[in-house]
């Protein structure tokens, strides 16, 4: 798994999330679908490799096991950073739109998670198979994707309520970040505040050298959750645009009514995007 590239895309659509929660559609329901049955499965299943090699390992431990225990355990932590990121987005738009079908969704993968979580704590707590060294890192990425996560969460939670904050490590932590950020700092993947981000994104959770992504098991997820995003949100070359010009536009093709009212409108759905090979290359741009 692609730490990096997982951190990236979550701060990506952190930074980006007016553009799905604003929207005057419900989310598509194919997309929702590939997300829930991709989390569920790649995450489960780490979770029960996990714990049975643990289980193998006590007293008999090769180094090629404990490689292994520590890079699920890591995957699995880095993997709660974009769980809890994306279920706040979904969770924000399901309660703007008044609707109830994308939370359970981001709240029964945010469990599924929880469990993963509980058997990495485990891991760190009681084992007694892994160095001293490899318990440490693993706890110091622990506590990285903990910080990250609320950060990334702490303008959403500022912006569209404290119910948001269940998805948070530390609600307060949380809060505090939200309300020390201005709300420009992530409206736009063109600003200085955004290369910083990254920055600091890149210094924490670093990308080995030899590592590859055509065939990392996230991608399925990574495509679902790309293709939320509606189609106004992309310029016609492809690229995201920024929050204000979607604003402008979504404002002209808003039917007259109250503004409380959600437009159900077709939306043209990109369905063959999130449900691409995950042997495909991560897309950026939108299907034609």
């Amino acid at each position: 798994m692609n730490h990096r590239m997982v951190a990236e895309f979550t701060a990506l659509v952190a930074a980006q999330a007016p553009l799905i929660i604003e929207g005057i559609s419900p989310l598509a329901e194919g997309p929702l679908c590939v997300y829930w049955q991709h989390s569920k499965t790649l995450w489960s299943s780490r979770r029960r490799e996990l714990d049975d090699l643990c289980s193998e390992m006590v007293g008999n431990e090769s180094s090629d096991q404990i490689q292994r225990v520590v890079t699920i355990a890591s995957d699995l932590l880095m993997g709660e950073l974009l769980t809890r990121v994306a279920g706040a987005v979904l969770t924000a738009c399901d309660r703007r739109q008044r609707l109830r079908r994308a939370e359970p969704i981001a709240r029964n993968v945010l469990t599924i998670h929880q469990q993963c979580r509980a058997s990495v704590l485990r891991l760190l707590l009681h084992s007694t198979c892994l160095p001293a060294d490899q318990l440490a890192e693993l706890d110091r990425l622990r506590r990285r994707v903990e910080r990250w996560t609320d950060m990334l969460l702490g303008p959403l939670v500022a912006h569209y309520g404290n119910e948001l904050a269940d998805f948070a490590f530390d609600p307060r932590r949380a809060r505090e970040f939200g309300e020390d950020q201005s709300q420009s700092r992530f409206s736009s993947t063109s600003r200085p505040a955004w290369s910083f981000l990254l920055a600091g994104l890149r210094s924490a959770f670093p990308c080995p050298p030899s590592h590859t992504s055509v065939n990392d098991p996230t991608l399925p997820i990574l495509r679902s959750i790309l293709a939320l995003f509606p189609e106004d949100a992309f310029h016609p070359e492809g690229p995201i645009q920024s929050l204000q010009q979607t604003r402008v536009t979504r404002a002209s093709k808003q039917p007259e009514g109250s503004p409380d009212t959600p437009h159900h409108s077709p939306q043209r759905l990109r369905y063959d995007f999130a449900a691409t090979s995950r042997h495909t290359t991560l897309l950026s741009r939108r299907r034609r």
